[in-house]
């Protein structure tokens, strides 16, 4: 497909011969297929292909953008794109894209998703195992979603690469009763590493033992949190990590670089890992995406960059434009030293939180926020689960939970969801202590 990359190029040669300072051109040819499923059995399956190509330009402190599909009509939509740059106001925080030429590593994207054909035995195999642990009369359904993308992209400062991507992502949940759900997700970036199973029986046991669930009690608790739960936390902190966040005050770690932020057990990286479903080799800017730990021992170390609030922060990109919001890819963090059974044996009395959805914000940058746990909540006593509880909201504040962590386990789990775990991550079950709990008003 070495034309379309020649393609892409000419967009970049367009622009920068209308008089643009800067030209990026991104050009994507994805091939995306999508199950859903409920009660028991497959709705739909749809497949589809997109091809677009992303172009930005810069003239004069000016940035505008524009998406052109099929390479159609190129010429006057560049054309069109720069009157918009000359119409537009400059933006005082833009200073530039990536420039240099950069060595990109091999993708690793598994062609197999880009061929596959009839996913419906990966969602059966889900459903059976979720019937396996929940019994016959469960009720499944969710989404399987497979990508494989090819990505060129051009710069007329100097960077130019191509690279693959793929993933597959299953969503299933499991009812026991209308008020007995449980959750459970398998994301990975290749088709040899998919374990459906696993999901299926993850949702089938919460579903299980969240029958009958009463009233829950208001107060402040020893909460262990499952890593479908925790992986919100954690894209809440990633987001909140990037440098525009904190520019425009939506984010607790204003002016806390070089800050303990948490305590010394936690650290948290960003990292466009090869088992992600978020992988990549560039950035949008064609700069090489990279490891960056942004909290170390508990100390806030880095923002997360694209050039231009680098600029602005006097420091260097972290690979992770986004030319406006620079983004987080995927957040790790780093396991315990104890299994999740040994989280559990030291918990007296405290809750078991297994998912969560519609998580709100009071104030950003205090960190002020609410959430409501979903798909089973577990009273725990003496390291047992005891009883099914319903009807408890999270209130609390990130910062806050962020230091009441007090252990966290060697097991992690690669987890995404579209609803709440995005950025993905690989979330450990975390022990946390005094976080309040209250009923919906």
């Amino acid at each position: 497909m070495s034309d379309v990359l020649e393609k892409t190029a000419s967009l970049v040669k367009k622009g920068k011969a209308l008089g643009a300072d800067e030209v990026l051109a991104k050009t994507t040819f994805g091939r995306y297929r999508q199950t859903r499923f409920s009660n028991n059995q497959i709705d739909i399956t749809v497949a589809w292909n997109d091809y677009s190509t992303d172009v930005t330009l810069s003239w004069n402190r000016r940035l505008v953008a524009t998406q052109i599909r099929n390479f159609q009509n190129t010429d006057e939509t560049m054309k069109q794109l720069f009157k918009l740059a000359k119409a537009s106001k400059e933006n005082p925080t833009y200073g530039g894209i990536a420039q240099g030429e950069f060595k990109y590593p091999r993708s690793t994207a598994d062609k197999k998703l880009q061929e596959l054909e009839n996913p419906s035995e990966y969602v059966i195999e889900a459903i059976e195992s979720a019937k396996s642990e929940a019994g016959q009369n469960v009720n499944a359904g969710g989404i399987l979603y497979t990508k494989y993308e090819d990505v060129f992209l051009v710069s007329s400062e100097g960077p130019t690469g191509q690279d693959a991507r793929s993933a597959i992502e299953l969503s299933i949940r499991a009812f026991s009763q209308i008020a007995a759900s449980g959750h459970g997700v398998e994301c990975c970036s290749s088709l040899n590493d998919f374990a459906p199973s696993k999901a299926g029986e993850k949702a089938g046991r919460i579903a299980k033992l969240a029958k009958n669930p009463k009233q829950g009690v208001e107060g402040k608790y020893t909460v262990i949190f499952d890593p479908l739960f925790f992986g919100s936390m954690l894209a809440t902190w990633g987001q909140m990590a990037s440098a525009y966040s904190v520019m425009i005050q939506l984010s607790v770690f204003v002016k806390k670089l070089g800050q303990k932020v948490a305590p010394k057990i936690v650290t948290l990286r960003d990292k466009p890992a090869e088992y992600s479903v978020n992988n990549r080799a560039f950035d949008d800017e064609g700069f090489p995406a990279q490891e960056n730990v942004f909290i170390d021992d508990g100390v806030l170390k880095t923002y997360l960059h694209n050039t231009s609030t680098a600029k602005t922060f006097k420091t260097k990109t972290t690979g992770n434009a986004g030319l406006v919001y620079p983004t987080p890819w995927n957040i790790e963090m780093d396991p315990g030293d104890k299994n999740k059974d040994e989280l559990f044996e030291e918990v007296k009395r405290g809750l078991y939180l297994t998912n969560t959805w519609y998580t709100r914000f009071q104030n950003y940058a205090t960190g002020d926020f609410s959430t409501i746990p979903r798909d089973g909540i577990f009273l725990i006593k003496n390291g047992e689960i005891k009883e099914s509880w319903k009807d408890l909201r999270v209130s609390d504040n990130v910062l806050r939970l962020l230091n009441q962590i007090t252990q966290i386990s060697r097991e992690r789990q690669h987890v995404h969801w579209w609803l709440e775990a995005d950025p993905p991550s690989l979330a450990p079950y975390v022990a946390a202590k005094d976080i309040r709990l209250t009923r919906p008003k």
